[in-house]
């Protein structure tokens, strides 16, 4: 079983020639990284050519393309039984690899996804936990559950998006090339909306998807200015997280596929003209949403004193709610039940939030005077060990993994402090 780590980039060469480090120490010849260059006008191509790796295979685009189009791109340059894709400042886990392929091998899902905890990398003013990883209790050695997607079909539709729990998942997940040839529209096109990554993630919830999780890591999320992530949030002028998604912007309109709503303005903007692509271009009859808890979900997403965003995203709903004789539910979505219900559910959020802070550890990701995603892996790893296989055979209990974790990060981070 071959699996493939793609990794897509677009002149970040500071940030991925570490991440790329963090998947190298995978000591498994049937692994294959992919990365998969946007254009970049930097030294990418030139660091990729130094590393001596048979497992690691370098294409580019040739000239600018969406991230949708450098998703599907890369996706056709690899020959992995399973796929999974991460970004070029994210890090990628080598010492728990074993028991990710372990998992596959022996159950076969269509869809396996984990817990990612985050890495910030050190940049000044970019967060105060950078340089730094977590440890959460419930996010560690975890067994494996199966995903109902039915269930978390019904919650998508009704916009219950807090209560969707584990999900399908390409980015920071493992998808299998079986499903994604199911899901190929009939031009061989895998990745058919400008959300690549969510796409993958509903049409595996919404074809009932064999997909399992376990509350335990196999990569780490990194963040950095150069994330592509915030490329759809409304951020302050002169924030320097603004550029990826001027970027992203830019690029998406220029892609001859074109999601319903067009190009999206916030993340929860996304999330519904994902869903609605899905269900306009499905060749087989999907319910439809709830669409007035959407509605009132997209409209009230921008920053409070965006408005600019506010009034393109009002423009933009109203459009829709005529095309689709939504008109009335998009009058309703103004409705208080639906506000008070969203209150209720951030506020649950926090409660279960501060439930879990009791039983988390943060230590520095720093190694003889570095901070980068290799010395977060590292960490990481490190702390982990490899208890992970006694929970797999039954040998050991989630709790006696934990504290020997925690045991491992107060050694790690005496040594840390000592050099």
């Amino acid at each position: 079983m071959i699996i493939s780590l793609i990794i897509p980039t677009r002149e970040r060469v500071e940030y991925l020639k570490e991440s790329i480090q963090t998947a190298l120490r995978v000591k498994d010849d049937q692994f294959e990284i992919i990365v998969s260059d946007n254009a970049s006008n930097d030294t990418t191509q030139e660091v990729i050519a130094s590393i001596q790796d048979s497992r690691l295979k370098y294409v580019n685009t040739g000239e600018r393309v969406s991230m949708r189009q450098n998703f599907e791109f890369s996706l056709q340059q690899c020959s992995g039984d399973y796929v999974i894709y991460i970004g070029d400042d994210d890090c990628f886990l080598a010492d728990q690899f074993p028991f990710l392929r372990r998992i596959l091998e022996q159950h076969t899902p269509d869809a396996l996804s984990w817990d990612r905890p985050t890495y910030g990398w050190p940049i000044t003013g970019y967060g105060k936990h950078t340089g730094s990883v977590k440890f959460q209790r419930n996010s560690l050695y975890g067994e494996i559950e199966k995903i109902d997607c039915d269930e978390s079909k019904q919650r998508l539709l009704a916009c219950n998006l807090g209560a969707l729990g584990p999900k399908p998942a390409i980015y920071h997940g493992c998808i299998s090339r079986r499903f994604l040839r199911s899901i190929e529209t009939s031009e061989g096109v895998c990745f058919a909306s400008s959300n690549p990554d969510v796409y993958v993630t509903y049409q595996a919830v919404l074809q009932n998807a064999n997909a399992m999780h376990v509350a335990h890591p196999f990569t780490l999320n990194g963040y950095s200015p150069a994330s592509t992530g915030g490329a759809h949030h409304s951020f302050k002028t002169g924030d320097p997280r603004r550029q990826p998604a001027h970027l992203w912007r830019k690029e998406t309109k220029q892609d001859p596929l074109c999601d319903v709503l067009g190009c999206t303005l916030t993340v929860p903007h996304a999330f519904f003209s994902t869903l609605e692509t899905i269900r306009t271009n499905s060749p087989r009859e999907i319910e439809k949403p709830d669409y007035r808890a959407w509605y009132h979900y997209v409209l009230n997403s921008p920053r409070p004193d965006d408005y600019e965003t506010q009034r393109m995203l009002a423009e933009n709903i109203a459009a829709y709610a005529e095309q689709t004789g939504t008109q009335k539910e998009l009058a309703e979505a103004g409705d208080t039940t639906v506000a008070v219900a969203g209150k209720i559910k951030k506020y649950s959020q926090r409660i279960e939030k501060l439930r879990t802070m009791m039983h988390r550890k943060r230590i520095s990701a720093e190694i003889d005077g570095k901070n980068n995603a290799l010395t977060a892996a590292l960490t990481y790893d490190r702390v982990l060990g490899d208890d992970y296989a006694g929970i797999l055979d039954g040998s050991r209990s989630r709790s006696l993994c934990w504290k020997a974790a925690m045991q491992r990060s107060r050694e790690t981070q005496s040594i840390a402090r000592a050099a």
